[in-house]
């Protein structure tokens, strides 16, 4: 019998032979991209496998963030088949979302859900890593997170932090037995007196009861029923850690967290110590518009922290922290700390659909705002020496 091949025209066989060799060129190019292929970059690498199907319902129902079932694997050593949902408020709207992702009955790190947060305003995804470090320095509990490479169906999302929520398993994992958790929102959690009667309005509650504002309310009638600083200080500090929250506040001023005084923290009830302690969230836009603001101006957006400098004890240990923090952490070594991250994530930043077209401003950005805001916190601490 002829071989088929054989009964084919040498003009067709010579045309075959042509785009066969014009064709390895571009077949060898392909080398070099990424089809399918998973590449952590040096990073935490998470991927998340969804339907078709699943994957319309979630983004059917974006604003509601209804869950989709969906395959999470991080850095090959943990899978899971369960769940993850839209995660955050102001980025919902943005391309690069982020995900909470929850792990059912299985557990990372101790943790039965993580974020993966697309840190909506931070294109350098740096600020968070930095101000975790620096609260963590001042005695606080903050959330694990790292950079990693987030793939969905094995396409390239980009650079984005791999991090623990802060809810009462956070808590649990840090071994801190808490019971009620109030998180601050919508920039309404100054303890101003327009917020009194409308408590839900500024703080999410998680407890064993049921929008239980209880020790919230006694902030408040402490507020506005005790005029002498000092007594207020005194009975405040029964049942609210007074130390956390001057921590807290100190470090927000230090990096100019604009965004966390009315807003963007937690209030949790440590049993053991049987007070309020505070726990940061949400720093993506620290460093962010140091001409906009000043030190003086950012302490009197909370109630709290105003009545409590009022009082020479406590004004004298909130400065003497801010300036433990100028000390340790000064803008040179701030900005070779940017720079350890820049290198970091370098390469998949390069390769990011979204985030490589800020690679040549938003790290200069960063370190610019940085020096700026620097110079005011020294101009502060001038005003209010020791």
């Amino acid at each position: 019998m002829m071989n088929p091949l054989c009964a084919l025209r040498p003009s067709l066989l010579s045309k075959i032979s042509l785009l066969f060799a014009l064709s390895l060129p571009f077949l060898s190019s392909c080398k070099g991209l990424r089809f399918n292929e998973e590449d952590s970059y040096g990073l935490r690498l998470v991927t998340l496998d969804i339907t078709p199907e699943e994957y319309g319902l979630l983004n059917g129902q974006l604003l509601s963030k209804r869950p989709a079932q969906v395959e999470i694997r991080v850095a090959g050593e943990f899978k899971v088949f369960c769940s993850a949902n839209y995660a955050g408020r102001s980025s919902l709207d943005a391309y690069r979302k982020s995900y909470d992702l929850n792990f059912c009955e299985q557990k990372y790190n101790k943790r039965s859900s993580y974020r993966l947060s697309a840190q909506f305003i931070d294109k350098t995804l740096a600020r968070s890593l930095i101000g975790y470090e620096i609260f963590k320095k001042m005695g606080l509990e903050v959330p694990k997170a790292e950079l990693a490479t987030a793939y969905i169906n094995r396409k390239y999302q980009g650079v984005y932090l791999f991090m623990e929520t802060v809810d009462n398993e956070f808590y649990k994992s840090h071994q801190i037995s808490t019971r009620e958790l109030y998180k601050a929102q919508y920039g309404n959690a100054s303890f101003r007196t327009d917020w009194a009667s409308r408590l839900s309005e500024a703080f999410d509650y998680d407890g064993r009861g049921e929008d239980n504002f209880t020790y919230l309310q006694e902030i408040y009638k402490l507020l506005y029923n005790e005029p002498q600083p000092e007594v207020f200080a005194q009975k405040l500090d029964s049942f609210f850690d007074t130390e956390s929250f001057l921590s807290y506040m100190a470090v927000a001023l230090s990096m100019n967290h604009w965004d966390g005084f009315d807003n963007n923290y937690y209030l949790a009830f440590d049993t053991d110590k049987k007070k309020l302690i505070t726990t940061p969230w949400d720093l993506d836009r620290i460093w962010e518009k140091p001409n906009e603001y000043t030190p003086d101006n950012l302490l009197i957006r909370n109630e709290v922290l105003a009545r409590l400098l009022k009082v020479e004890s406590y004004h004298k240990n909130f400065v003497q922290k801010v300036a433990q923090i100028n000390a340790e952490y000064p803008p040179e070594k701030l900005v070779e700390l940017v720079k350890t991250y820049e290198a970091q994530a370098k390469k998949a930043y390069s390769e990011d659909p979204i985030l490589s077209r800020y690679q040549a401003t938003a790290y200069v950005e960063l370190e610019e705002n940085i020096v700026i805001w620097d110079a005011k916190v020294k101009e502060y601490l001038s005003r209010n020496p020791l």
